[in-house]
């Protein structure tokens, strides 16, 4: 019989101590705040990840759910007690980046730390895995595809004023001007203030041809619903760095034929280690259940990275920073899953899809543009 995987609040492991029989790991995961649209099915996701390493491993795993959509402090807080009380031996996270940035200060490198969504640096404390992408690898291609099939030159760009979008803006400056692009606009919006009215309104004035846009969840759904509203659709060519299928939803899809997104995964991609999750997210959850996108997707891959760290023994020597690569390495080049594993670790490349309804079908990438 499979060994159970527990979802645990924080409230009872702080009543009920260690759990010397069983991996525990911090699960932060966004019950509200910005990316609140993407929880259930990061939930999931946990769930099925930690459901696969039980049958693999006959481990007893529990999981410690933590909102990480609240404010940085209160999370990074939260998070301090459970590691500090010795109550986790290690965090998987799928949040925005302000609230890494409060976490990763509080937890220190106490225990592993991996980051699941596209992040602002390559690399930084020891104890840190980044599973998402880079600025610059994020951009470098989508934009090159769009510039070069769409034939647009003049970009705005428009994002949260968090750490993530600034970083973004500033890669965005860099691989734009490489490409012969121009910047004609240059916006930083407060977390939860999108006026979607005036953000058209300034991209018309600065005769933008496209939008990178870096807002992300609840507001860049805001941003999206209202360009719908204004009818501006057509205006300018959209490309997104933080949209997956849940948010198109929320948005009540998109038929202009100019939204794009940038993402590692999409659900219509056809790969078979995506189809096989698909498979097995179905079997378990049903067809009702929340769409598993590119976030989700991203916390299945963090749960199984953070349980094969726990369980190597590698961290007893070694960083969790330099354990990941090693695992990293041996998968480079390798499809497929690799046994001693027990799940895949390739990397997934940046894909670029374009919205239709409330579907994101794939038109560039992985193998160039």
């Amino acid at each position: 019989m499979t060994p159970p995987v527990s979802l645990l609040l924080p409230s009872e492991v702080l009543l009920s101590g260690p759990s010397p029989h069983a991996l525990r790991l911090g699960l932060l995961a966004p019950l509200s705040g910005l990316l609140g649209v993407a929880g259930p099915a990061v939930i999931n996701c946990a769930i099925l990840a930690g459901e696969e390493i039980s049958l693999a491993t006959e481990t007893v795993l529990e999981l410690v759910l933590v909102d990480a959509g609240g404010l940085p402090e209160t999370v990074a807080r939260e998070v301090d007690l459970l590691v500090g009380a010795g109550l986790v031996e290690g965090l998987v996270g799928t949040h925005t980046s302000n609230v890494r940035v409060a976490v990763a200060a509080r937890v220190a490198d106490r225990v592993p730390y991996v980051f699941t969504p596209p992040h602002e640096f390559s690399r930084d404390r020891a104890g840190n895995v980044f599973l998402g992408s880079d600025p610059k690898d994020h951009l470098r291609q989508p934009i090159a595809w769009l510039a070069r099939n769409r034939r647009i030159t003049r970009w705005a760009l428009i994002g949260s004023d968090y750490v993530w979008p600034r970083q973004v803006h500033r890669a965005a400056t860099t691989v734009l001007r490489e490409l012969g692009q121009h910047i004609v606009l240059d916006r930083l919006v407060p977390m939860g203030h999108v006026d979607a009215a005036e953000l058209v309104a300034a991209a018309r004035r600065a005769r933008a041809d496209a939008i990178l846009v870096s807002l992300v969840g609840r507001d860049g759904i805001e941003f999206h619903r209202g360009v719908t509203e204004l009818d501006a659709g057509q205006s300018f060519v959209r490309l997104c760095t933080a949209l997956d299928e849940n948010c198109l939803v929320a948005v009540g899809g998109d038929s202009s034929g100019e939204l794009y997104s940038a993402m590692p995964t999409f659900l219509q991609q056809g790969d078979d280690r995506h189809l096989r999750l698909l498979e097995s997210y179905v079997a378990r959850f049903g067809l009702t259940a929340p769409l598993p996108g590119s976030y989700a997707e991203g916390c299945y891959d963090g749960v199984h990275l953070l349980a094969a760290l726990c369980m190597s023994g590698l961290l007893a020597s070694s960083s969790a920073a330099n354990a990941a690569e090693q695992f990293f390495a041996a998968t480079a080049g390798v499809p497929g899953d690799r046994p001693e594993l027990g799940f895949d670790l390739t990397r997934r490349p940046m894909r670029l899809a374009r919205a239709n309804g409330t579907d994101l079908e794939i038109v560039g990438m992985p193998n160039g543009v």
